[in-house]
């Protein structure tokens, strides 16, 4: 009984710090991604995760500052862990008995957002083609599917429709 109060202490502390930082980092993306809020992007840097083609990616680069580009490209390392942190935490606080191969799924979707960022810094740089804009394509929407199934296992978790696990 006393182990599973500590533990609960802990996870709680844990949480709480992973969800502040998560709101911070969302706040800060926000304010600092502001500027790529335009008629050819309403969803911001998702529009550049987006952008399948070197002429949609010349379409918003017409709009968009570069350097306000990259740094949120930059802040958005920090968000990854921000929200690999927060999912990764709420997995093991449900305790259910998937919640590692989830936590895991988490860690891949943010190797996966990592990638895209690198790739997408890189393009916008001119280090590679955007040729490879099709692979960054395809590397966000598995990040994004990830996550979803992640946020979709927490919440049938939280409903109580997976497997308890005994402390």
């Amino acid at each position: 009984m006393l182990q599973g109060f500590f533990y609960f202490q802990f996870m709680k502390k844990k949480l709480l710090l992973s969800i502040s930082f998560f709101l911070v980092m969302i706040v800060a993306l926000r304010w600092q991604g502001k500027s790529l809020i335009t008629p050819q992007s309403p969803r911001e840097i998702i529009d550049l995760e987006f952008a399948k083609t070197p002429a949609r990616l010349h379409q918003l680069q017409l709009f968009w500052n570069r350097q306000n580009v990259l740094q949120n490209l930059y802040l958005d390392f920090l968000f990854i862990i921000a929200y690999t942190w927060f999912l990764v935490t709420v997995c093991k606080a449900v305790k259910k008995s998937k919640s590692n191969t989830f936590s895991a799924l988490t860690i891949s979707a943010g190797a996966f957002d990592v990638l895209e960022n690198f790739l997408l810094i890189m393009v916008l740089n001119g280090k590679f083609s955007t040729g490879i804009l099709q692979v960054v394509y395809y590397v966000a929407l598995i990040k994004f599917l990830l996550i979803a199934i992640v946020v979709g296992f927490i919440c049938l978790s939280l409903f109580g429709l997976f497997k308890k696990e005994s402390l």
